[in-house]
């Protein structure tokens, strides 16, 4: 984690470990979510010093931010991928699409279409689970 903040070009500092780590433990967790985590490891971890370090952290190119049915969640993976989330639980995990497919964008010209990310839907496996027996 350090060896990443080193080769950004951002300090080394205790709040942007613990974020790092979170993001790490986590599935594409909110910033409240990366709140609680860290504040259970820093108890004086305020609400601002996680979204400042978050902000940090994806303007350098060590997380992408995603809007996720009105969440604004983040992922520590920032290659081209696409994500599925658990329309019950909310939870959101990486999505491997087979190795050279492509959707074909409709014409948005004059725009450039240079990457491309879905979010599926579905139940994850706890929620399929809890359908089945509940």
């Amino acid at each position: 984690m350090e060896d990443a903040l080193h080769a950004h070009g951002l300090r080394i500092t205790p709040q942007r470990v613990v974020v790092l780590e979170a993001l790490r433990a986590l599935s594409h967790p909110d910033a409240e979510a990366v709140l609680a985590y860290a504040q259970n490891r820093q108890a004086a971890m305020s609400v601002a010093t996680v979204y400042n370090v978050l902000e940090k952290l994806r303007a350098a190119g060590l997380v992408i931010a995603m809007d996720v049915r009105g969440r604004r969640c983040f992922d520590i993976r920032t290659d081209s991928h696409d994500h599925v989330r658990c329309r019950h639980c909310g939870r959101v995990d990486d999505m491997v699409r087979h190795p050279g497919t492509r959707l074909i964008a409709p014409d948005q010209s004059p725009w450039v279409i240079d990457d491309q990310s879905l979010i599926w839907e579905g139940l994850c496996p706890a929620c399929q689970g809890e359908a089945q027996h509940g």
